[in-house]
């Protein structure tokens, strides 16, 4: 997503495409929008665990030394 003109949001498709349609509101995700979230993916046949949000491309590698140690003293 991207800002256009006066603050509209314009979506940006895999190909480059921009759409905006004028008609686009927040989806209502309730007062518990992780449990909604959740069960939505169950019904799809999706079953998220604890390592679902976590990143799994082993580019530590890549991340620069200084960031790397102040992240894991962040993380105790």
């Amino acid at each position: 997503m991207v800002w256009r003109g006066e603050g509209r949001a314009v979506f940006v498709d895999p190909r480059g495409g921009e759409h905006f349609d004028g008609g686009w509101e927040p989806p209502d995700v309730g007062p518990e929008p992780v449990t909604a979230l959740v069960e939505d993916h169950r019904r799809r046949g999706i079953d998220p665990d604890w390592r679902t949000a976590g990143a799994r491309w082993k580019g530590e590698r890549d991340v620069p030394d200084p960031v790397w140690v102040r992240a894991m003293e962040a993380l105790g």
